[in-house]
């Protein structure tokens, strides 16, 4: 990134930019006071010293700095064109074809029918029911009753198999997590097999085994119940199963984090033994230390038995490769990539057993596997084609995972995602292009082999080369939403105002489906819970109540209301009741999480645990966070547009009439309809709108951010929906914005649908408007293309301009579907014949055939963009 200091005298905005000393990553004395709105850099790269020109008069500093401002001011995309067309060529796309081997592994998987996978359940319930010791502490029954588990599970290899291990007893299945939320989800138990979306097999005898043996055990003893005590569980459990102002997903367990993979590949379960016994040793361990780190030797000697059966299990069969690799992992270090990946993949899913499979993340793959790749290369005991077609069956093990969800469940969180993201690109510690030759393979994966899972994510920055960000855009207009896309030089100083180290946000990930989280140390459960922003118009106009038809008649409160910065401070105070509800449910999921069920085993590949002693729900890791989503900030905006221009403004309309008016769907309202409809909606270059969506943005991280953790982390605010944008638009009535009742609400960061006429520079404009640098848990922003837009090197050039220029004008994330409707709603009418269909959703890739059927027919419906 230094090379981004040779610009001369260029106005910076401050808003979440700082300088820091290259040397010793601290911010210079020099920089601290710096408060005025703009500050000048004068530099070359070269150069030893920066002068800093501030209301304060002239600072300098000597020694080597990297900035992380905010991007340069916003440029009109229309002249971006040009850059996107004078970038050097890319390496030519390898035209890589899966071998076939892996083809028919992937049709094997392909034609594996999903199910229920209940041994865990059945393992967990014996355990706590007849085997817990009396008297055990918490930790020890998360450990005993994993271990349990993994000496009783069924261990099956599938021919042609070079990673092994299987998330359930099936080829592709769903584990109900018992003790946590699987009990809520077993609510569709005698309907999964004929449910029209997302049809899970259930074994014969099963049914009636979960019924009889399970879920009476776990009825009250789940995660939410031990939460709340009596009068509050019924509650709580009515609110989320048909949520409208907010999901709680750690319920579910807590997850959504980065393990760090490159500390195991370095040590093994031999050296992270070694570790724990040399945290023994040094002592003064905290209350339940000591219960913590034995714990952690119970779970490291039980994956160290589990590796053994899938070995005795290969020697069985006669597959000497796979036992050739079992001998040495995961007790030792690997010395070669299938290795690396075999032990990998093993954690991966043991972590995902013990805690919940949501948004495990893989970090930055082709950061930590280079050396092992390099060595093997040098030896000359493996090429790149081989090296695919590892990386192609890792894919496929990863998209042998699919959660459980019922389905109620599945209109919040359709597609069954498990958000297994793997970072590529980004920078160095040194600010450099860190984007390698493992880049441009798994590059070549990507395009070469289009699966559900992993959740492929590019880091770009300024110091990118122009060939890597060619290549990623010759992948992304190749269709399947891979990968999506991430703005360092925003992303790094968001992170930063967050309380991450600067010397460290460097080395970030992406987690689960869009958020950003420190490799190595942080403990952010990003996914912790979504909140319905929409909502606080909908309790506001009614009264601290829903809208209905019954609904309408006076309502003098809303006459106390005369402008639209009293109309803002209205909806901040619903927002923050809101949201305080939110923080005393999920302090007790929280609460509950840690005392009763631990994760040990998680723990152990998340910095700070093993050397604080101390689990990762009880607070070990050196940096912890809970991400909190908003969802509808596009529609609150948009609907506040409407008042201030036909309320304040023109006084053609009361808020008793827009009231009203939403209480009946406009019903005989057509005139209001049309009229709320034409106002300039969020998405089409509207500075007005645009400022608006920025008031509703920072609204929630103000209410967001003031909150910490139970872990002592902080709460960070972030704007992605999954589907509940589906879900919570069901339930709500209709908005003033002219957005009726039942209907979606915006997804992510995105305009809502067909509210986006002027194209895709209007819409991209709009959100770099939004003060990024305050949306440290990520966004999600959708953008699609007809396929023919951006088919041919005139079209990629277009589409690498387009994104080029968003990043420009501080644009964070955006994700791209290419896509044909008229093969969308062919797959819709035939689904078997587009099995292998990926779309791109909020945040995840998804089977097409795999959605609601009101997400596919949303994908159909919104606007396709235009890139030329």
């Amino acid at each position: 990134m230094d090379p981004a200091l040779t610009m001369s005298r260029r106005a910076l905005d401050l808003r979440g930019s700082a300088v820091f000393c290259v040397d010793s990553f601290a911010q210079p004395a020099c920089c601290d006071s710096l408060a005025s709105d703009e500050v000048s850099v004068d530099c070359t790269c070269d150069s030893a010293s920066v002068g800093f020109q501030t209301a304060r008069g002239a600072r300098t500093h000597t020694g080597r700095h990297r900035a992380f401002p905010l991007p340069d001011p916003r440029p009109p995309l229309a002249t971006l064109s040009a850059r996107g067309q004078a970038m050097s060529a890319a390496p030519a796309p390898s035209g890589w074809q899966p071998s076939p081997r892996i083809q028919k592994l992937h049709a094997d998987h392909s034609r594996s029918v999903p199910a229920i996978g209940i041994e865990r359940a059945l393992h967990y319930t014996d355990y706590y029911k007849k085997l817990a010791p009396t008297g055990a502490s918490a930790l020890r029954q998360s450990a005993e009753s994993l271990a349990h588990h993994l000496d009783c599970r069924s261990i099956r290899i599938f021919d042609d198999e070079l990673i092994v291990g299987t998330h359930t007893e099936h080829r592709i299945g769903a584990i109900c997590h018992i003790e946590k939320a699987g009990a809520a989800m077993l609510e569709d138990v005698l309907s999964f097999e004929t449910r029209d979306v997302n049809p899970l097999a259930v074994p014969p005898g099963t049914k009636w085994k979960l019924l009889r043996k399970v879920v009476p055990y776990w009825l009250n003893r789940n995660l939410a119940m031990r939460a709340f005590p009596l009068r509050e569980k019924v509650k709580y459990a009515g609110d989320q199963l048909n949520a409208l102002h907010f999901a709680i997903n750690e319920a579910a367990g807590v997850a959504h984090f980065l393990p760090d993979y490159g500390e195991l590949i370095l040590l093994g379960t031999r050296g992270l033994r070694d570790k724990i016994q040399q945290r023994r040793q040094c002592g003064a361990l905290p209350k339940d230390g000591d219960e913590y780190l034995e714990a952690s030797l119970l779970v490291l000697d039980a994956i160290d038995r589990f590796a053994d059966r899938y070995r005795i299990e290969a020697e069985r069969l006669g597959r000497d490769d796979i036992a050739g690799v079992l001998r040495r992992v995961p007790r030792d270090p690997p010395q070669s990539l299938r290795e690396a990946l075999q032990l990998i993949w093993l954690f991966q899913l043991v972590i995902q057993i013990e805690s919940v499979d949501q948004g495990i993340s893989l970090g930055r793959m082709d950061q930590y596997l280079l050396p092992l790749y390099r060595q093997q290369r040098e030896r000359g005991d493996l090429d790149d084609g081989e090296a695919r077609e590892l990386f192609a069956a890792v894919c496929i093990k990863l998209s042998e995972v699919i959660p459980l969800f019922s389905r109620r469940a599945t209109e919040y969180y359709a597609g069954l995602p498990s958000g297994q993201a793997l970072t590529i690109g980004g920078v160095d510690a040194e600010g450099n292009d860190a984007a390698n030759e493992l880049s441009f393979l798994l590059l070549d994966v990507m395009e070469g082999f289009k699966t559900r899972q992993p959740n492929w994510h590019a880091r770009i920055s300024r110091a990118s080369s122009p060939g890597y960000v060619q290549r990623v855009i010759e992948v992304v207009a190749g269709g399947g939403g891979s990968p999506a896309l991430y703005n360092d030089d925003v992303i790094m100083p968001a992170m930063v105002q967050r309380g991450n180290a600067a010397e460290k946000v460097w080395n970030y990930a992406t987690v689960g489906c869009v958020e950003p989280a420190l490799s190595c140390e942080s403990f952010t459960s990003s996914d912790a819970a979504i909140f319905n922003l929409g909502i606080a118009m909908e309790w506001l106009l009614a009264g601290r109540g829903r809208l209905g038809k019954d609904d309408a008649g006076e309502r003098p409160w809303l006459r106390e209301i005369h402008n639209l910065d009293e109309m803002l401070a209205e909806l901040e105070k619903q927002t923050a009741e809101r949201i305080d509800q939110l923080k005393s449910s999920l302090d007790a999921i929280e609460r509950a999480g840690a005392e009763y069920y631990p994760t040990p085993f998680s723990s152990l590949l998340i910095g700070g645990c093993i050397e604080n002693a101390t689990d990762s729900t009880r607070g070990g890791a050196w940096f912890n966070a809970s991400g909190i989503q908003g969802v509808g900030v596009a529609d609150l905006a948009n609907s506040l547009a409407v008042i201030d221009e036909l309320v304040f403004e023109k006084g053609l309309y009361d808020l008793e009439d827009f009231a009203n008016a939403c209480a009946t769907n406009f019903e005989g309202q057509e005139l209001m309809l049309a009229r709320a409809r034409k106002v300039a909606a969020f998405g089409n270059d509207s500075p007005r709108v645009d400022a608006l969506a920025n008031c509703v943005a920072l609204l929630f991280d103000r209410v967001v951010s003031r909150h910490t953790n139970t872990r002592g982390g902080r709460w960070m605010p972030g704007y992605y929906s999954m589907t509940c944008h589906q879900g919570f638009g069901q339930r709500m009535a209709a908005m003033p914005s002219g957005r009726l009742a039942g209907r979606p609400l915006a997804d992510g960061l995105a305009p809502t649908d067909g509210s986006d006429l002027l194209g895709p520079t209007a819409s991209l404009n709009s959100v770099a408007r939004l003060d990024h640098s305050r949306f440290g848990n990520g966004i999600n922003l959708n953008i699609k293309f007809d396929a023919g837009t951006v088919a041919g090197t005139e079209g990629r050039a277009a589409l690498q301009a387009l994104v080029g220029g968003y990043f420009a004008q501080g644009g964070m994330q955006v994700q791209i579907n290419v896509l044909d409707p008229a093969v969308l709603e062919e797959a819709m009418r035939d689904p078997g014949s587009h099995r292998n269909l990926l779309v791109r959703i909020s945040g995840y890739c998804a089977y097409f055939v795999d959605l609601t059927p009101a997400m596919q027919q949303e994908l159909i419906d919104r606007t396709r963009q235009y890139a030329r």
